[in-house]
């Protein structure tokens, strides 16, 4: 082998350093992190916050009740949980998950680049400060978004501050057109501004037909569906029952549907403040076939998918709406509010789904009685969800971390 080709070989063998800073065991994101750390030009070092979602004890605010992922969220990672500075440490206020140490962290470990997962907590501007004493170039991962057409309010202090926040940062990491548009909107130039989608590990949710079939029957029966029902479809609302959720506005879409005589049943996935007044309010209203399953871990979503027709999120405001990409790789057509992030890219009409306008109760009955309608809804559901699979498998890991990779590639010098 000649020089030349021995160094090219050498060249192909450096890896990034990269620290990636994440304020707590969140279900979306480590999965991520531990493909990232078998990438062979990638060596990735998790400097986590707080331990909630990892352990036992940690209360989710939203959820009402302690909270632990029964999936392996930190198998295969080189983690490092920080020493906590925050006065009254938890993951529901911007000084709960704050660490001092992330400053000797960044120093003392020779990285090459750092990624922050956005400016929700105050461990993030630290981390920005602490990488900025360091040298290190900063890469921003947000999830937040402008929708079509919408302009933020004028918050002149707000503004400075992101703008001022954002414009230390070495390049950003778009997960979605809207995410892209903000991080425009507060001042990144699009050129420094790189495409990493938000991604789940797709794989989980596609299940073979045998498992999906078991699961469907299982789960199906035990909401009293039993084969006499199999085509009825059931319509799945997975997530915290909290005011944005607007599950209320749901549950009255399908009292009214059901009142117009067409067939269907409804599951909510999840607990929160609001499950006591929605069952209230089922027994009062007598609304038929309505079912409250309660939270239901990682390892449980898989099948809660393959026993419902279509996945219904009515959010009055979602960042992104991480759970639409789940069902859409479980085959499931999606319902969504046009104030749902996500459904600019994902949620194409009557391709893949359908949108409606937020808190139009009207217009969401209908987009339910058109999936649900009893000659051909079958048929439309079968489609869209066919679509709904082949559009989300180009939001994959594989995009996103080609996406950071690009990104380390134009921010940062070449690896040593």
């Amino acid at each position: 082998m000649n020089s030349s080709a021995s160094g090219n070989a050498a060249a192909d063998s450096r890896r990034w350093r990269v620290a990636l800073v994440c304020s707590h065991g969140i279900q979306y994101l480590l999965p991520w992190f531990q493909q990232l750390s078998q990438h062979p030009r990638l060596d990735v070092t998790v400097l986590l916050g707080n331990e909630q979602g990892l352990k036992e004890g940690g209360i989710d605010p939203d959820f009402g009740r302690a909270v632990k992922w029964d999936v392996d969220l930190a198998g295969g990672l080189r983690l490092q949980t920080l020493r906590s500075h925050s006065p009254r440490p938890g993951v529901d206020h911007f000084w709960g998950v704050a660490s001092l140490d992330v400053f000797s962290q960044l120093t003392k470990q020779h990285f090459d680049a750092v990624v922050i997962q956005g400016w929700n907590y105050a461990l993030y501007p630290l981390a920005l400060l602490a990488a900025r004493k360091a040298g290190l170039p900063v890469l921003m991962r947000a999830e937040s978004g402008l929708l079509p057409g919408q302009v933020p309010a004028a918050r002149p202090l707000k503004d400075f501050i992101l703008r001022s926040y954002l414009g230390m940062c070495a390049g950003a990491l778009a997960v979605s057109s809207g995410n892209r548009r903000l991080l425009e909107h507060y001042g990144i130039p699009s050129a420094r501004i790189f495409h990493s989608p938000y991604a789940v590990d797709g794989a989980r949710f596609v299940l073979s037909e045998r498992d999906r079939q078991e699961a469907r029957q299982r789960l199906r029966s035990s909401l009293g569906m039993g084969v006499e029902h199999a085509t009825v479809p059931a319509l799945l609302a997975c997530g915290k029952l909290t005011a944005v959720k607007q599950p209320q506005l749901l549950l009255a879409a399908y009292a009214a549907l059901r009142q117009s005589g067409v067939d269907a049943v409804l599951v909510f996935c999840g607990d929160g403040p609001l499950r006591a007044e929605l069952q209230q309010q089922v027994q009062q209203q007598h609304i038929p076939n309505v079912s409250f399953v309660g939270f239901q871990n990682q390892s449980q979503l898989p099948a809660w998918y393959a026993a419902a027709d279509a996945l219904v999120l009515p959010s009055r405001s979602e960042t992104f709406g991480i759970v639409v990409a789940e069902a859409m790789h479980a085959g499931l057509p999606v319902v969504v509010s046009d104030h749902v992030g996500c459904a600019e890219d994902l949620v194409l009409p009557k391709q893949t789904g359908l949108q409606f306008p937020r808190d139009d109760v009207r217009a969401l009955q209908d987009a339910l009685g058109w999936l649900c309608d009893a000659q051909q809804g079958m048929q439309r559901r079968a489609q869209l969800g066919m679509a709904a699979r082949e559009h989300i498998a180009t939001w994959t890991y594989e995009q996103a971390t080609a996406g950071l990779l690009f990104a380390l590639q134009q921010v940062c010098p070449k690896p040593a």
